[in-house]
């Protein structure tokens, strides 16, 4: 039973996601499929556009044939936990031979070496890596800079890699999370083998659309300013750009008066969680460090809106995403001791989203190799009574899933669809093909 794993968000699902998935299918002759997929919440300190079910179907119409929800507490955390949580969760369920990831670089050799090296991370990177977020850079620039000195002062692993290429790889998104990918694997000792797959089309930060392959920021970003504009076909322009199936999904809701959703959605909601916060408390969200407590405090006070907010808070040091997941926290009362247990403890659980024929039997074969319990509905998890520490944990970490839908549902328009509890009344999505 040759299984693929995909660790993604498809917000929305488009040509590029399904490019992947058959390219993937192509490379690795897998005839089964899993999507380890972001909830309501994401890794870029965003909502999604539209709710896990329906981005779960939408990967089950374009051939996905399980969607396992990666828990809120690790899908809206950086790139390094992010892939960590997903590839230990894919490990868990004891039936997953290959993980395909979109990269800008076609050279898996080049990947791996650079992964290895950023594995190991000899004295020279530490060292040079703490003194470039001393001087205020962030993370991801302090590392780049320190991998680049490290390999123009020493005869390294990937001599033969160009700098100007290890530059490239280190500057591009999907290249940073393939990193992370292939490091976790090392790192659990997976069996898992990788399958990337060079993207096609547009890079993942482009924000306008370039054709058929164009970035998800770029989808979402003519919707909202379809909106902004007062057009009433919120998808115009995006016909050719998404699959048929995604197109309908999407058309079906905003007939129903489905809308979408960004961070804006929740700005109001998010100053006053900051303005009523005291400074030891936000202290204690997930993400501050250094002071950015009073600095976030005073520009809650002094914003009226989600973008003022961002202006005035991200600096070299911290980056508009890095702000934006702290404010996603912030909204969840997320703490920085909550977070060190998850992720110390990894997912614990499997949450079922969706499946297909083949999904069934997927699940049956989970059921007799998956170290985690296997959720199809989460009132059937019931750990009230147990004492035991990881059950425990287990259920905070559900909760939190819980939490990020019941305050998702709040940036509806419809007051019928702001009703909570929808991980409790909504059905997982099954298709029957």
């Amino acid at each position: 039973m040759e299984t693929l794993g995909i660790i993604a968000e498809y917000n929305p699902f488009h040509n590029g996601h399904l490019y992947n998935l058959q390219k993937a299918k192509e490379l690795s002759g897998a005839k089964y499929t899993i999507a380890i997929m972001g909830g309501n919440f994401l890794q870029r300190g965003e909502p999604a556009l539209f709710d896990k079910w329906v981005r779960t179907k939408m990967a089950l119409l374009s051939g996905i044939d399980l969607v396992v929800e990666l828990p809120f507490v690790f899908a809206s955390q950086d790139a390094k936990i992010f892939a960590h949580s997903g590839i230990r969760l894919l490990n868990a369920l004891g039936i997953v031979d290959y993980i395909s990831f979109g990269c800008e670089e076609s050279r898996i050799d080049f990947l791996i070496k650079i992964a290895e090296l950023i594995r190991q991370e000899p004295p020279f990177i530490q060292r040079m890596l703490k003194c470039g977020v001393k001087n205020g850079y962030n993370y991801p620039k302090s590392r780049e800079k320190a991998i680049l000195d490290y390999c123009q002062k020493f005869d390294t692993i990937i001599k033969e890699i160009p700098l100007i290429r290890i530059k490239e790889i280190l500057q591009e998104p999907n290249n940073i999370l393939a990193l992370e990918y292939l490091i976790s694997l090392n790192n659990t000792k997976s069996l898992i083998k990788p399958v990337p797959v060079k993207r096609i089309g547009s890079s993942y930060s482009k924000k306008s659309l370039e054709g058929k392959y164009s970035s998800a920021t770029a989808i979402r970003e003519r919707i909202f300013d379809n909106i902004n504009n007062c057009n009433p076909n919120l998808l115009d322009g995006l016909e050719s750009i998404i699959p048929d199936t995604s197109f309908q999904v999407i058309s079906s809701l905003l007939s129903k008066g489905i809308n979408p959703v960004n961070l804006s959605t929740f700005e109001q909601s998010i100053l006053y969680q900051l303005r009523k916060l005291k400074l030891v408390e936000i202290k204690r969200i997930h993400g501050i460090k250094e002071g950015l407590e009073n600095r976030l405090k005073e520009a809650a006070i002094l914003s009226t809106d989600i973008e003022g907010l961002i202006q005035r808070t991200k600096s070299k040091r911290f980056t508009r995403t890095r702000i934006q997941r702290i404010l996603i926290h912030s909204l969840m009362s997320l703490t920085q001791k909550e977070v060190a247990t998850f992720n110390k403890s990894g997912p614990l659980y499997c949450r079922i989203l969706g499946l297909n024929k083949y999904g069934k039997i997927i699940i049956n074969k989970l059921k007799l190799k998956s170290e985690l319990p296997i959720i199809m509905r989460p009132k059937q998890f019931n750990l009230k009574n147990s004492s035991n520490s990881r059950d425990t944990i287990a259920k905070m970490m559900l909760e939190y899933d819980i939490l990020a839908t019941n305050l998702y549902v709040l940036g509806y328009n419809s007051k019928e669809l702001k009703i909570g509890g929808q991980d409790y009344t909504n059905r997982i999505i099954i298709l029957d093909y």
